[in-house]
């Protein structure tokens, strides 16, 4: 028991963010389904999100616990089949650290439009959980930055990821239509409303980058600092802290989470540059993508 628990663990750690947030997610409805087999059918609402600002005030953890969470298995599945085939993409362009930030922010701005739209309409609202709306951020950063990139679809061959994508759009389009006409918002069990809001963002990451701008990096920023809290050893913070009373600079070391969160992204970027390479040739590259990439041979 305790060999196998280990080699989870390990598969955890050396796996990409992708297959951490893949792992969160399953791991997170294996728990959940368990715990609702002793519990009441109301404990649901602890992980949901409400349906209004008010609720939510009393509920703040459900803004992260709600992108965790699905209905049932068929949920789960398709919004990790989604998940998967895209954040493979995704970390083809992009580094892992980013993929964290994309999917957090669009589950974010999901819940937010979610919630605001309730408000505007004057209804109680619905409360809503899945990662849909983080899953479709990371779907429309890809498609913003590189629409024209093609993937095979059984039965259909060869298909651009943009078309995919405006499928996928126009169908939460009319769900928030149905729901405005019906008078309550996720009425259909769907929460289109949060599925657009995580595209929006998406779309606002991709676009940005393309034009050499990222976005996510305060965020980034905030994480990291949140991480070295947990993670950084009591002896370097005793450390610092007897320094900085000296009067004396000094570098705090990094932590488990950042060392290896800077030795992933620079594998990710090396991946990325020789894909390139592969593509268009040696001479593509900038000076800059030729620099890093020596450094790394060293």
């Amino acid at each position: 028991m305790n060999n196998t628990k280990n080699e989870i663990l390990n598969l955890f750690k050396r796996g990409s963010m992708l297959t951490k947030l893949i792992y969160i997610n399953v791991a997170t409805f294996i728990i959940l389904t368990i715990l609702f087999l002793f519990l009441p059918e109301n404990f649901e609402s602890f992980s949901r999100i409400p349906g209004s600002f008010k609720e939510l005030i009393y509920k703040p953890w459900t803004l992260i616990s709600y992108m965790f969470t699905h209905y049932d298995f068929m949920h789960l599945l398709m919004n990790m089949l989604w998940l998967f085939w895209f954040g493979k993409i995704f970390l083809r362009y992009f580094i892992e650290k980013q993929m964290l930030a994309v999917y957090l922010l669009g589950g974010f701005s999901g819940a937010f439009l979610h919630l605001g739209v309730n408000y505007l309409m004057k209804t109680e609202g619905v409360g809503i959980v899945g990662s849909s709306a983080a899953v479709m951020s990371i779907v429309f950063a890809v498609v913003a930055f590189k629409p024209n990139y093609i993937i095979n679809l059984l039965f259909l061959g060869p298909v651009k990821i943009k078309y995919i994508a405006i499928v996928a759009f126009v169908v939460d389009i009319l769900g928030v239509a149905g729901n405005i006409k019906g008078g309550l918002i996720g009425s259909d069990g769907v929460a289109h409303i949060a599925h657009l809001g995580g595209s929006f963002f998406g779309i606002w990451f991709g676009y940005s980058m393309k034009e050499g701008k990222d976005i996510t990096r305060s965020f980034n920023n905030f994480l990291n600092t949140f991480f070295s809290w947990f993670t950084t050893s009591k002896y370097e913070k005793k450390r610092a802290k007897m320094r900085a009373t000296r009067g004396e600079k000094f570098n705090k070391a990094k932590s488990d989470w950042e060392y290896n969160k800077d030795k992933n992204d620079n594998q990710a970027e090396v991946d990325r540059i020789l894909d390139k390479i592969k593509d268009k040739g040696y001479d593509s590259l900038t000076k800059k993508e030729r620099d890093f990439l020596f450094k790394q041979k060293k």
